[in-house]
């Protein structure tokens, strides 16, 4: 090869590989506005996606914009093409659909254990999952002012600790705080350091609870996370029980508040309250019929002040029947209620 004849192939080289560049820039940019600007309800034209280009000095014209097009749904990208006299085009499937993006802002949005800038920022991050329309309406609608939110953020950390432990098989240990009538934050049992083996992490009435083997009761005990401090995972392992059921603990707990032990309650209920029932113990709850209009079903529960004030909310349309000790407690908390009024 004649020296003139390298310097020009390498000179075709370089504006070879010049043009690959802008194709690749401009086949980005496309799926970049693809991605963040449309969606079934805002389709692009060829015209919008020319403007787009030309906004950020980017040479195209009607025939590459198509074969570009061709390039990316070739490459499996799902663009959905509306055919009319000037096609429309916009992403189809995404990592979320909007319905699920809009879940996920209102669980974040409507959290009591997320502060209220760290729900700001969830959210931001989710709506970057989905085009600018669809981000501005989930913005809309995740209102977070009037919204009860913590201050304290320190919870994702021990919520991290917390798993880490359980995976780990490791012990953790904390402090375990309550409030005064003065809104102080007072650490329980003379600031008594808990341990305990962590078999889980269940989130239960809005709120994160620790489930465990707690050394200081030496039995299976629940604490709310967002009540630990300084929460550190110890060196000491732990082997959890093989047949220890989380889901039927966390059922026992009405609110998760702790109380006596749980115990057989059999209750009377009308039947319209058979929705309430299921929603709240499972489809099965061992159920019979009493009369036309009552059906019996028996709970295994912790028969806690929650636990009646559960009951005494329906206004007679849920009754304890058995065992006579929790029936005669529900009567007591009713007379006192009447007298009260």
């Amino acid at each position: 090869m004649l020296p003139e004849d390298a310097d020009t192939f390498a000179s075709a080289k370089k504006g070879v590989k010049a043009i690959q560049n802008q194709t690749n820039i401009r086949i980005i940019e496309l799926l970049r506005f693809l991605y963040q600007q449309t969606d079934e309800a805002h389709p692009a034209t060829v015209s919008d996606i020319l403007a787009y280009l030309k906004e950020r000095n980017i040479s195209a014209v009607r025939q590459t914009v198509y074969a570009d097009l061709d390039v990316l749904i070739a490459a499996g990208i799902d663009i959905v093409v509306v055919k009319s006299t000037q096609n429309q085009y916009f992403i189809g499937s995404r990592i979320f659909e909007y319905p699920e993006l809009k879940m996920l802002t209102d669980a974040v949005a409507s959290s009591k254990i997320i502060s209220a800038r760290k729900s700001e920022q969830l959210v931001q991050k989710l709506c970057r999952l989905t085009s600018r329309p669809q981000a501005e309406q989930l913005r809309r609608l995740a209102t977070l002012s009037s919204r009860v939110k913590p201050q304290n953020e320190k919870v994702y950390y021990i919520i991290d600790s917390i798993q880490t432990a359980i995976l780990e098989n490791r012990q953790i240990r904390f402090q375990y705080y309550e409030y005064t009538a003065e809104k102080k934050k007072v650490l329980k049992h003379d600031s008594y350091r808990y341990i305990v083996d962590p078999y889980a992490l269940e989130w239960k009435n809005d709120h994160y609870y620790l489930i465990g083997f707690s050394h200081k009761h030496q039995s299976i005990a629940h604490f709310r996370v967002d009540r630990l401090a300084g929460a550190e995972i110890l060196n000491a392992g732990f082997s959890a029980p093989e047949d220890f059921d989380i889901a039927a603990y966390t059922n026992k707990m009405v609110d998760m508040f702790a109380g006596e032990q749980p115990m057989l309650v059999e209750l009377l209920c009308e039947n319209d309250m058979m929705r309430v029932i299921i929603d709240d113990y499972g489809e099965s709850v061992p159920a019979r019929k009493v009369d036309d209009s009552h059906f019996a079903v028996t709970i295994e529960v912790n028969p806690s002040g929650t636990f009646y004030g559960w009951v005494f909310q329906f206004m007679g349309k849920i009754r304890i029947l058995a065992p006579e000790n929790c029936a005669e407690e529900m009567n007591r908390i009713a007379r006192i209620f009447a007298e009260d009024r």
